[in-house]
């Protein structure tokens, strides 16, 4: 057992590969270094392939246990121990409790907080979706968690409803707050400009420049045709070739979920290369197809006019720059966020035939200016309440670890 006696902070439902993820990640591991001095951060990530990122933001990492039962117990008896004066848990997992999830994963969550709770640890789960919860094994569950937890954060008002209807409209374990991403810093302009200069594609300031996200998720969600006929794809081809010949726009292609080993599995930027293999290549329609950072991707995002993503975290690292944004959703969430910035009309349903996609498209497109303006007074408040919910915990964590010194 290493000899050592430090004061820890671990974060889960952590990553480098996810853009959202690795932005919660940083933007805790900020607040914490400012304010907890001495501190040591420990991120628990599914891979360690973006360790270089970690290790500039000093966040030590440690994978996450494997999921079979006895590799899980020797990786544990293999990991070396570290003793702590105190620690506390920041869960900052975007979405992970519902009936989705199942209830086997619930449960196992709920046996941890408890074993984290009796070690003396706090827990703390920051603003997340939560729901829907609607059998009673992972509705159980849930309540387990919030109820032994120190504090937790809804981060819509659905998800707030869902979980005030298993511990009660009272619950003093409950919060409202907007997602903590809000807040993260990212690169300056200057390098989203560069990074997209390098691909060789001549922008033109003077057009309409829109960023389109898919989303690997959503791609493995529609029944039918794989590759670049998935009825998803077809439709991101369709809206890409619209904004070149109706609106006179270019359009930059951009992952926002990266694997540094892009063979085996793939990521976002497959999809991209599905959207592009049958555009006509005189289409001012370009990928930037490289892996970035967090802050680089936010960057890129800034250059543009328009965001439609189908990535929460790439809407929310478009608007924190007063960037007009749709969300072309599959999720209660994307309905949620994009009425949080009183822009509830851009969220663009798959559901829909084309040719009413496209008008919607239409409407957006006409309504940026608009957008733009809204964005001004919405913005604020986001930020307002993400800071808010983080400054909480940072505090909490703050006292509990005075008391011990």
């Amino acid at each position: 057992m290493e000899e050592l006696n430090e004061k820890i902070v671990r974060i889960i439902g952590a990553g480098f590969g996810n853009k959202g993820a690795e932005a919660m990640l940083l933007t805790v591991a900020e607040a914490v270094h400012r304010n907890l001095p001495g501190v040591k951060i420990v991120a628990r990530v599914s891979s360690t392939d973006f360790a270089q990122t970690a290790e500039s933001a000093r966040i030590d990492l440690e994978m996450e246990p494997p999921r079979a039962f006895i590799r899980r117990i020797i990786a544990w008896v293999k990991t070396p121990k570290i003793r702590y004066k105190a620690a506390a848990v920041i869960d900052i997992g975007g979405y992970q409790f519902g009936d989705a999830w199942g209830a086997n994963h619930t449960r196992n969550k709920a046996r941890q907080v408890k074993k984290w709770i009796r070690s003396g640890e706090q827990v703390f789960f920051l603003p997340q979706a939560w729901g829907p919860f609607s059998t009673s094994p992972v509705s159980k569950a849930v309540s387990s968690i919030i109820n032994t937890a120190t504090l937790s954060f809804a981060r819509d008002k659905t998800s707030l409803a869902e979980i005030r209807k298993l511990v009660g409209t009272n619950s003093p374990k409950v919060r409202f707050a907007h997602d903590i991403a809000w807040n993260f810093k990212g690169d300056d302009l200057s390098v989203g400009k560069q990074l997209i200069k390098d691909t060789g594609f001549p922008l033109d300031y003077n057009k309409l420049t829109v960023c389109l996200i898919p989303n690997t998720q959503v791609y493995n969600r529609i029944k039918g045709f794989s590759g670049p006929e998935n009825e998803y794809i077809v439709l991101l081809r369709e809206i890409a070739k619209h904004l070149c010949k109706a609106h006179n726009a270019q359009v930059i292609l951009l992952g926002h979920q990266f694997l540094k080993d892009n063979s085996m599995r793939k990521d976002d930027r497959m999809l991209c290369n599905y959207i592009l293999s049958s555009l006509d290549r005189s289409l001012p329609v370009v990928h930037l197809d490289r892996v970035l950072s967090a802050a680089q991707a936010k960057a890129v995002i800034g250059n543009c006019d328009l965001l439609l993503s189908s990535r929460y975290h790439a809407l929310i690292a478009a608007m924190s720059q007063g960037i007009p944004s749709a969300a072309i959703g599959w999720s209660h969430k994307y309905d949620e966020l994009m009425s949080e910035v009183s822009l509830r009309s851009n969220v663009i349903s798959l559901s829909k035939e084309k040719k009413d996609i496209l008008r919607d498209i239409d409407l957006i497109v006409e309504q940026t200016a608009q957008a733009k303006e809204t964005l001004k007074s919405t913005v604020p408040v986001m930020k307002q309440g993400g800071q808010k919910a983080l400054d909480e915990v940072v505090s909490a964590i703050k006292d509990k670890f005075a008391e011990i010194n």
